[in-house]
C-alpha cells in the first residue's frame, strides 16, 4: 500500500487506509462514507479545535447574557442593577425563561441558556469550565452539546411538572447532568486518577444540592432544586447508556454515527426554540397593542393586533383570551365560539381555570 495515499485510519484498529476504502482489510470494520467524512471535515473547520462543544456552549451563554443585559439597559424602566443582578420577570419571560405550569416545549430549551443576572451565569460558567471538558473528552463533542440541550431541557420539564409556580432558567440542570455523566465515566474508567475525578464530581454534586436547599430555605434567592436533582439523575442514566470514546475516538461505526447524530438534533431543536421565542416576542408586542387598543376602545385596531398575537403565539392562553374578547366585542360571536372550543381543546390538560372561560360561558347563554 502506497503510504502517500494513507489519508485516513480505521476507527477500530487504527490501520492506515486509502481514502476510498469502505471496509478495513485488516479488521473488516465498515468505514464512514465520503459524505460523512466531508461533513466531519466541515464541522472541524468551523468549530474550535480544542474542546469545541465546551467553547461553543460558553460562547452562546455569554453572548446571550450580553444580549439580554443590553436589552434590559435599553428599556426605559430599568437600569444597570436590573441588567446585572435582578432581571425583571417581564424581560426574563421575553428572553425565554420558563414558567412552571405553562408547559411550552421551546421554553424548556431556551431556559437552559437564560440566566438571572451576573452571579447566576458566573457560577455556572465556572462549574462548566471544570466539568464540561472531562465530559467532552469521554463522550465526544457532539454528544456533549447534545446532552447539554436535551438533558438540560428534560431537567426543566421535571421542574415544570413537579415544582410550584414560578419563573425558572439557567444551565444548572444541564451542569448537574454533566456532573452525573462525568462521575459515571470516571467510575467506568476505574483508574486511580479517574476515581479521584469521580469523587470530585460527587463532592460537586453534594455541594450544589446542599447549597441549593440552604439558599432556598433561607429565602434569600430562588434555586431550582428540582432541576438540579433531576439533571443529576438524568446525567447518571446517560452516563451508563451513551457510548464513550478512547484516546483515538470511537472504535465502532455505530458509535460514531450515534454520537454524531446528537449534534444536528440538538442544533435543530435549539434553533427552532429560538425562532419560536422570536415569534413569541413579536406576539407579546402585539398583545400589548391589543390590550391598549381595547382599553382606548379602538376596536378595529385591536382586532388586527389581537389576531396577529394569536397567530404568532397560540401556545399562550392570553392569545385566546384577547382574540375571543375582541371578536365578541365586534359582534362576531360565531368566530369567538369556535376560538373557545379550540382553546379549551388546546389547554385541556391545564389544572387551573382558563382565563377565557367566563367569556365563553357568556357567549353560550
Amino acid at each position: 500500500m502506497d503510504i502517500q495515499k494513507r489519508s485516513k485510519y480505521c476507527h477500530r484498529c487504527q490501520a492506515g487506509l486509502t481514502p476510498d476504502a469502505h471496509v478495513c482489510p485488516y479488521c473488516h470494520e465498515k468505514q464512514l462514507t465520503a459524505f460523512e467524512n466531508a461533513t466531519a471535515d466541515i464541522a472541524r473547520a468551523i468549530f474550535p479545535k480544542i474542546f469545541p462543544a465546551t467553547r461553543v456552549i460558553f460562547f452562546i451563554l455569554i453572548a446571550y447574557f450580553i444580549l439580554v443585559s443590553a436589552d434590559i439597559l435599553l428599556h426605559p424602566s430599568y437600569g444597570l442593577k436590573e441588567a446585572l443582578l435582578a432581571p425583571p420577570n417581564e424581560m426574563s419571560y421575553r428572553w425565554g425563561a420558563h414558567v412552571r405550569g405553562q408547559f411550552v416545549w421551546w421554553r424548556l430549551i431556551t431556559a437552559n441558556f437564560y440566566h438571572f443576572g451576573l452571579l447566576h451565569i458566573a457560577f455556572n460558567i465556572v462549574a462548566l469550565k471544570y466539568v464540561s471538558p472531562y465530559v467532552e473528552r469521554t463522550y465526544g463533542s457532539a454528544q456533549t452539546f447534545g446532552a447539554f440541550v436535551v438533558l438540560g431541557s428534560l431537567s426543566m420539564a421535571c421542574s415544570n411538572l413537579l415544582g410550584s409556580s414560578g419563573i425558572v432558567g439557567g444551565a444548572s440542570g444541564a451542569l448537574m447532568a454533566f456532573i452525573g455523566m462525568a462521575a459515571v465515566a470516571a467510575h467506568r474508567e476505574h483508574t486511580a486518577l479517574s476515581l479521584e475525578i469521580r469523587n470530585s464530581m460527587i463532592r460537586w454534586a453534594i455541594f450544589t444540592v446542599a447549597f441549593g436547599f440552604i439558599i432556598s430555605f433561607s429565602g434569600s434567592m430562588g434555586i431550582d432544586n428540582i432541576a438540579h436533582i433531576s439533571g443529576l439523575i438524568l446525567g447518571i442514566l446517560a452516563g451508563f447508556v451513551l457510548p464513550t470514546q478512547a484516546m483515538a475516538g470511537f472504535d465502532r461505526l455505530w458509535k460514531i454515527r450515534l454520537s454524531r447524530s446528537a449534534l444536528p438534533i440538538a442544533l435543530a431543536l435549539s434553533i427552532a426554540s429560538f425562532v419560536f421565542m422570536t415569534f413569541a416576542g413579536m406576539s407579546q408586542k402585539h398583545q400589548t397593542e391589543c390590550i391598549a387598543n381595547i382599553q382606548h376602545k379602538n376596536f378595529a385596531a385591536a382586532a388586527t393586533a389581537c389576531e396577529q398575537a394569536y397567530h404568532e403565539d397560540p401556545s399562550q392562553t392570553i392569545s385566546y383570551h384577547n382574540f375571543i374578547l375582541i371578536n365578541a366585542i365586534n359582534g362576531d360571536r360565531d368566530r369567538a365560539r369556535k376560538l373557545c372550543a379550540e382553546g379549551k381543546q388546546r389547554f385541556r390538560n391545564r389544572k387551573e381555570p382558563l382565563s377565557f372561560e367566563t367569556i365563553c360561558q357568556d357567549l353560550n347563554r
